[in-house]
């Protein structure tokens, strides 16, 4: 801030122009230390006295201070230059980075997605590398081109088992709550009869399945719950409940009474039907007898969390072909079990996996709409809470961290904050950051392309930095749309595209 301040003698008037820096003390830079050199540590060891010289750091002095920030991070992951010193790379912690869960935020075209994409380059390299991007878009495709990477899709309506990279997910994988979140229309009046009905219908399928297998399974016939992932006909569901609907019970008349269900579980009955006959929920309600196989549930596990055995450890799962309206409950129903899995697992087997979530805002919100959202949205929060404990890390990635869960966020110990424009994603940031910082968050609205802040447990000082461009681009870059008016196209690509919106499917 500079400030100019006129002198008091009126004979001989004078400008004097003061320069004031308003400084913030955050650590002390060591030029030796015993046998170790060019060292920085964020405690205040020697604070300056009033008066004392200031001085900028610049050229090679500037360059050793950046570097010695650098290279001090233990198990180190690049992630692009300082902008203050570009010859000097920008590391992170990696083991803090993913321990304290990372927040990527971000307004359209500022580089989240480079961002995200540089980190999964940066991890493909790992021996054991493990982790899982939710990609609502298809946009990380050309990134199964890096190495020990995969692409998986959640299944669309003409998809089959029997594609390695196709992932279904059966309606017995659902927990009971979720089963109610998608069936069950609360402002029924005989909605609680349906819940009921539909929980002891459900119970008694499985312990049916489970009796059948000769014994084999009886330990846990004798301990499983309405949530346990076992398979069930769901015709057989179907079946009994339109039996409770119609039941007759002994009256007074010869033709008797109506029992307590009957009528009750019409529209129920009607609805599960029609999600059942739905193509666009062919994951869900595929028919394809190897989903009913109990062994088919290990197969699944294997191909989203397998890292070992020449395996890919890093799964981009494609969630382009789920409708809408139930996303937050599938990517909340892939979450939970990746979750329950590690819970389940003995600690010394343990491996670490992390959760890319991208467009966090569609099914990580922080205005919670009707309990399709709420059941999603609990086991997300439940990983940002309890997920360090089991080896589980999110890296939440969205362009309105304004809409994003308050208590993900809160959970999130690093920020990579690139451009944002809007206030109230600006003030959610700000609030986040630490208040040591000072006016650096006022710098979010003018950051290049490509250009972002972070701040956090992983980095031993608030830095700007320029990222790195990913050597394979996910498929996220803005189009050059004047450009792109000046070319000569095919006619027929609409015909295409109707013909592919009526099938569902994009395939020629």
């Amino acid at each position: 801030m500079r400030k100019a301040i006129e002198s008091i003698d009126d004979e001989n008037p004078e400008i004097v122009v003061e320069n004031i820096i308003k400084a913030q003390l955050i650590g002390t830079w060591h030029s030796q230390i015993g046998t170790e050199s060019n060292l920085f540590k964020r405690s205040i060891e020697v604070v300056p006295s009033i008066g004392s010289d200031s001085f900028q750091l610049e050229g090679n002095e500037l360059k050793e201070f950046m570097g010695a920030v650098s290279t001090q991070e233990k198990d180190r992951m690049e992630l692009g230059r300082y902008t203050i010193q570009k010859d000097t790379p920008a590391f992170l912690d990696g083991n803090k980075f993913f321990q304290r869960h990372a927040i990527i935020v971000g307004g359209t075209g500022s580089g989240k997605s480079w961002t995200v994409a540089n980190i999964l380059e940066k991890a493909a390299n790992l021996q054991s590398v493990n982790c899982i991007i939710f990609d609502l878009h298809g946009e990380y495709q050309p990134l199964e081109g890096l190495d020990n990477t995969a692409t998986l899709k959640i299944a669309g309506p003409s998809d089959a088992e029997d594609n390695k990279n196709i992932v279904f997910l059966p309606y017995w994988l659902l927990s009971y709550e979720e089963m109610e979140a998608l069936l069950l229309d609360r402002s029924d009046n005989n909605a609680p009869n349906q819940a009921r009905a539909l929980f002891d219908v459900v119970i008694k399928s499985k312990r049916s399945r489970l009796s059948s297998d000769d014994d084999k399974q009886k330990a846990i016939l004798d301990n499983f719950t309405i949530d346990s992932p076992l398979p069930y006909d769901l015709n057989n569901v179907i079946n009994q409940l339109d039996t409770l609907d119609k039941e007759m019970v002994e009256g007074s008349s010869s033709k008797g009474k109506q029992g307590p269900l009957h009528g009750k579980l019409t529209r129920f009955i009607q609805r599960l039907k029609s999600k059942q006959s739905d193509k666009r929920l062919n994951f869900l309600f595929s028919n394809e007898d190897t989903l009913q196989k109990y062994e088919w549930f290990n197969a699944l596990v294997e191909k989203l969390m397998a890292f070992e055995n020449d395996k890919p450890g890093s799964k981009i799962v494609d969630f382009s072909e789920v409708p809408s309206d139930i996303l937050p409950l599938i990517t909340g129903l892939v979450a939970r079990l990746i979750f329950s899995v590690q819970q389940w697992t003995n600690q010394e087997s343990r491996h670490p996996i992390a959760l890319f979530c991208d467009e966090a805002h569609l099914y990580i919100p922080n205005d919670v709409k009707d309990s399709i959202d709420a059941k999603g949205l609990h086991t997300f929060n439940r990983m940002a809470k309890e997920g360090r404990k089991y080896g589980v890390s999110l890296v939440v990635s969205s362009q309105r961290p304004a809409d994003v869960s308050k208590t993900v966020l809160s959970q999130c110990g690093n920020f990579v904050a690139m451009r944002l424009t809007n206030p109230d994603d600006q003030n959610v940031i700000k609030r986040l950051f630490p208040d040591s910082l000072g006016n650096f968050s006022e710098l979010l609205p003018v950051l290049d392309i490509g250009e972002c802040l972070i701040v956090g447990d992983a980095c031993l000082l608030p830095s700007r930095i320029k990222i790195t461009e990913p050597k394979i681009k996910p498929i996220s870059a803005t189009i050059d749309i004047w450009t792109e008016w000046s070319k000569k196209k095919d006619k027929n690509s609409l015909i295409q595209a109707v013909q592919s919106l009526r099938q569902q499917s994009k395939s020629t």
